[in-house]
């Protein structure tokens, strides 16, 4: 892995893991659950774009970075424990089947409520991001 200092640290560590089942709040007070489908390190050479939070960045130098996939629910719960009840039984609307972040971005505002396995039928979205990424056709939030 390449080890340069051309993204910031927190681009490169991630608190969460595949499976992990996360609680955020909105505003209005509501809470949702996410679910992280896939973590990715994307090695970007010196010279190489990467098409980050609407823009072409171009690397410097060699380095690499963190693409969080994450599943996004709903905010459709009035408390904590109601959510997470959710998470643990499966009953949770899923808004944005999968979205690619970059950390720190992908756990901003998030904790852990639980963990399940990542089915393959919950992949959909990531491997058509992963196919038109790998084609330099899609970014990263």
């Amino acid at each position: 892995m390449i080890a340069g200092n051309f993204f910031p640290p927190d681009y490169k560590t991630f608190p969460f893991k595949q499976g992990d089942l996360l609680l955020s709040q909105d505003e209005g007070g509501k809470f949702s659950v996410s679910k992280v489908l896939k973590i990715d390190t994307v090695e970007v050479g010196r010279g190489e774009a990467i098409y980050m939070g609407g823009k072409d960045i171009v690397a410097t130098e060699d380095d690499h970075l963190l693409i969080i996939g994450c599943a996004y629910g709903e905010y459709e719960f009035g408390t904590a424990e109601e959510a997470q009840a959710a998470a643990l039984d499966g009953s949770w609307t899923v808004r944005i089947g999968h979205a690619p972040n970059r950390s720190p971005g992908a756990a901003e505002g998030q904790s852990l409520i639980g963990h399940e396995p990542v089915h393959e039928s919950e992949l959909e979205g990531y491997h058509l991001w992963k196919e038109a990424f790998d084609a330099g056709e899609a970014g990263v939030f």
